[in-house]
């Protein structure tokens, strides 16, 4: 695991100096994710997002108003479009949906194949593993000015309880105890500090991450499971998409060094068919009947 202990590394730094909760109130809600998924496959009106998604249309027009505010998408002749910030969102919603376990095939790669993304490291095109990643010195803590974060709606509380990674993003207090747990934090009064969260809150998120398998809790610490430490390459693509869009110009961000190749962590989505980049470009989703509520249904 990356995972330091909280002696061995300046925690509280590294946690001042992350862009995720940044990130997550952008992302922090499925409706959000959903509407995000719908466009990366074309431009689509307000109308066919009402259908597609089934989402009320207050909730729909707040999520769009601040997704605009935002600049993850703008308008377009008939209706909206991803802007350049939110196709660089392709890597935490397919990665998204691929640790969900979504059999669904969403697109096709330039190379012919059913694409299955992986996440691997620019310069020796490794798949990226949480146990070959090392933090180094902490970056500035971000110095942003963000519209308000929406909260979640009633529609949003009500989906299908399946839980998968839509379950994660979805709920800020769930990502952000993910995120800490590949900082290192692991004792439940650590996570309590950093978090500022109430007990009651941080007690049901553990009982469910451990319940679902992606933490095992071990006396006063909670470990990754497996199937926890697969969302590492999920996290470290948030942290991407918020430092190229939301970070200021110049403010230097938290850096990961790749033990492997010895090189600064620099993550590049891939197909795992060829192993070649991925981009909107390489990927077709025509004549496949693709859902765009696959967040939406607790994929």
């Amino acid at each position: 695991m990356p995972t330091h202990s909280t002696q061995s590394l300046d925690v509280a730094a590294h946690v001042a100096a992350s862009i995720v909760p940044a990130v997550l109130d952008v992302l922090g809600q499925r409706w959000s994710l959903a509407i995000i998924q719908a466009l990366q496959q074309q431009e689509t009106s307000f109308g066919q997002l009402l259908a597609a998604l089934g989402i009320p249309r207050s909730t729909l027009a707040a999520r769009l108003k601040h997704l605009q505010s935002m600049g993850c998408l703008e308008p377009a002749a008939h209706g909206y479009r991803l802007s350049a910030a939110g196709h660089a969102l392709l890597p935490v919603v397919s990665l998204a949906q691929a640790w969900s376990g979504n059999n669904r095939v969403i697109y096709r790669h330039a190379c012919g194949r059913d694409f299955v993304p992986v996440l691997r490291c620019a310069h020796c095109l490794e798949p990226i593993r949480a146990r070959d990643i090392s933090l180094e010195a902490p970056g500035e803590p971000p110095d942003l000015k963000l519209p308000k974060p929406l909260r979640r709606s009633r529609a949003e509380f009500s989906l299908p309880a399946s839980f998968g990674a839509a379950e994660i993003l979805g709920d800020r207090w769930t990502a952000l105890i993910i995120a800490l747990g590949f900082f290192g934090v692991q004792r439940y009064s650590d996570l309590a500090r950093h978090l500022a969260i109430a007990p009651n809150i941080l007690a049901a998120r553990l009982q469910r991450l451990c319940e679902e398998q992606v933490l095992r809790r071990d006396g006063p610490r909670y470990h990754f499971s497996e199937r926890g430490l697969q969302l590492f390459p999920l996290i470290v693509a948030l942290t991407e998409w918020g430092d190229n869009w939301l970070r200021p110009p110049g403010q230097r961000p938290t850096r990961m060094a790749h033990l492997p190749c010895g090189h600064t962590l620099s993550p590049q989505l891939c197909c795992g068919g060829c192993g070649q980049p991925a981009g909107l470009e390489s990927l077709d989703p025509a004549g496949m009947g693709v859902p765009v509520a696959e967040f939406r249904a607790g994929s």
